[in-house]
């Protein structure tokens, strides 16, 4: 935390809101008091859950920044996991043209992925982040592993199937360690994990932080996965994005053993061990025509054509691939 003073100092802030969701705010009330001491500081809690993402709450923050009288100098800490990054990074950089903001992730998917890159955002017409702009965090608190202790089980396999992604696109190494686990607990994550996605995303994003070009590898099982999250959210059944990114991965594996030279022993382990964590339904013309219109909606299709990102093998993976599937 003392860092963190030092840099608030550093920007002039006066005031500091912190924003969270009523998980975090229930488990950690206090966790920031220390500002309290040397900067004005409010606290603001958004319902915990990926419906928060909507243009209600961006603009009940944007009208308690406006009451808070906060200026370009002052500060938004990000407290919380993806949907508190998406929504807040998103107010923060359309309030005033853009303030300062701190990450401080507390769950698994923020720590190795929502937290990284800039990506902000908000759901509109039932299609996810549809609405949004890139803006890098001016700083990023390091991971608290002591926070995933108290991650419900769903929000621990939503991280763990964006960390399945990182493997395959960058790691056999590490997909093979991860192959080796059979409970899944906060436990089970090592650091060391956690550290080699964030180097990967950071080298990527580095390359391409607008997502234009080479960034699109992070991608990989994510245009059937945000299809996925949105088809279900509007059947009032979701899922977290971490298992629709799972199930993603298996159906892209699918294509890359016909568009990519995947072969059928990898996707056989990919398949393996995806299934071993996640209920992947069975590939079907019906489903596909159910996801059909979120499928369009993807912000990497080009003159109407999908584009995926395929895997030629495990740790080699290809962006830029324009299919028809239907």
């Amino acid at each position: 935390m003392d860092e963190l003073i030092e840099i608030l100092n550093q920007w002039a802030t006066r005031r500091v809101m912190v924003l969270t969701d009523t998980n975090v705010a229930g488990l950690y009330p206090q966790y920031f008091e220390r500002l309290s001491s040397v900067f004005e500081c409010q606290t603001m809690v958004v319902p915990a859950g990926e419906e928060s993402k909507n243009t209600e709450q961006l603009i009940r923050i944007w009208n308690r920044m406006l009451d808070f009288e906060m200026d370009r100098s002052d500060t938004l800490i990000l407290f919380g996991g993806g949907t508190v990054c998406d929504l807040g990074g998103f107010a923060a950089a359309t309030f005033k043209r853009g303030i300062h903001t701190v990450s401080c992730p507390t769950t698994l998917l923020a720590m190795i992925d929502a937290a990284h890159g800039g990506k902000t955002g908000i759901n509109f017409g039932h299609i996810k982040n549809c609405i949004g702009t890139v803006r890098q965090p001016d700083y990023m608190m390091p991971a608290n592993l002591e926070f995933l202790k108290t991650l419900p089980a769903a929000e621990l396999k939503s991280g763990f199937g964006e960390m399945i992604k990182y493997a395959l696109i960058a790691s056999p190494e590490l997909f093979n360690q991860l192959c080796s686990i059979r409970v899944l607990t906060a436990e089970t994550i090592l650091p060391e994990w956690i550290e080699r996605c964030v180097a990967y995303k950071r080298k990527v994003v580095a390359l391409d932080p607008e997502d234009r070009n080479e960034r699109h590898v992070l991608n990989f099982g994510h245009t059937f996965g945000h299809a996925l999250e949105s088809y279900y959210w509007s059947q009032g059944q979701p899922v977290t994005h971490g298992e629709a990114v799972a199930i993603g991965m298996v159906y892209e594996s699918r294509l890359s053993m016909q568009h990519a030279g995947l072969s059928q022993v990898q996707f056989n382990r990919i398949n393996k061990l995806i299934c071993r964590f996640y209920d992947v339904p069975e590939w079907s013309e019906d489903l596909i025509k159910s996801l059909r219109p979120y499928l369009l909606q993807d912000k990497k299709n080009s003159s109407g054509e999908l584009n995926f990102t395929l895997l030629c093998d495990i740790g080699n993976a290809m962006i830029n691939n324009f299919i028809q599937i239907f």
